[in-house]
């Protein structure tokens, strides 16, 4: 007798488990089947969660590219593929490439900075950057974009010239000036004398000095010599606000030169 009256209880809890379970997939507001309750295959089963993955791995993607089925939303949500996947589209690109519209994202993942170059010569500076004369006064003549510098034999593209014209004599002196504003962590170039430079006498030398201007500390000081180059790579300007490279000596014999500037952020 109790065994039977067990039986039609079990019965009536699979057939309530169901009828709630159905009602809610229709947009009921019934309760779900309590813990504990012998749930029908109509509310799942162990093995609907491979099922279902499985029809959204082998569904063809629509003209949209999104996959037919259920569509993984983002935080705010979308109600279709498309529109779920755009917006999680943005919010990926938010998280990663923000800074791609001025210039200074990278699209990396998970924020990770990807260097930005930017040449110090070739016509294409940033606006403000430049801070002295791209030409000559009182005799001192500068340029910021000279191509085919030569420099201990290695030629670069494009890259900075300083040199006396007038009144020339044996400690002359020219400079480049950028505003940097801490906005970037390294600098890349080479220095020495041009290898076109008019005198005749190979023994002459520059003195060439990087100087934070914002506290006058000499960051980089080296003797120039014909036919030698010295290249700086991934030098550290990162707290420079105003940057200046100097040259001093007989600029009207020997041209100081820069082989491809570059600072990195």
């Amino acid at each position: 007798m109790r065994a039977s009256a067990f039986v039609v209880l079990s019965a009536l809890a699979v057939t309530s488990c169901k009828d709630t379970t159905i009602n809610q997939k229709a947009g009921g507001d019934a309760e779900a089947c309590v813990q504990g309750a012998v749930c029908s295959p109509d509310r799942g089963s162990a093995d609907a969660p491979e099922d279902t993955a499985a029809a959204e791995s082998a569904a063809p993607p629509d003209a949209d590219g999104s996959a037919d089925g259920p569509s993984v939303q983002g935080d705010g949500g979308g109600d279709g593929g498309g529109e779920g996947a755009a917006s999680g589209g943005e919010r990926a690109g938010g998280a990663r490439g923000d800074r791609g519209q001025d210039g200074t994202g990278t699209g990396s993942v998970q924020g990770e900075a990807v260097p930005v170059s930017v040449a110090l010569s070739g016509g294409n500076l940033p606006e403000g950057l430049k801070d002295s004369a791209d030409g000559c006064v009182m005799g001192t003549c500068t340029s910021w974009n000279t191509g085919d510098v030569v420099i201990g034999g290695k030629t670069f593209d494009t890259g900075f010239l300083v040199a006396c014209t007038i009144a020339c004599g044996g400690s002359e002196n020219g400079y480049f000036q950028m505003k940097l504003a801490g906005r970037y962590a390294t600098l890349d170039a080479t220095f020495g004398i041009a290898a076109d430079s008019p005198g005749s006498d190979t023994t002459e030398t520059l003195k060439v000095n990087l100087v934070d201007q914002g506290t006058g500390r000499v960051l980089y000081a080296q003797t120039l010599e014909y036919g030698r180059s010295h290249a700086l790579r991934g030098f550290d300007v990162s707290h420079v606000g105003l940057l200046r490279i100097s040259f001093e000596g007989a600029l009207g014999r020997a041209h100081g030169a820069v082989g491809a500037p570059v600072v990195r952020r």
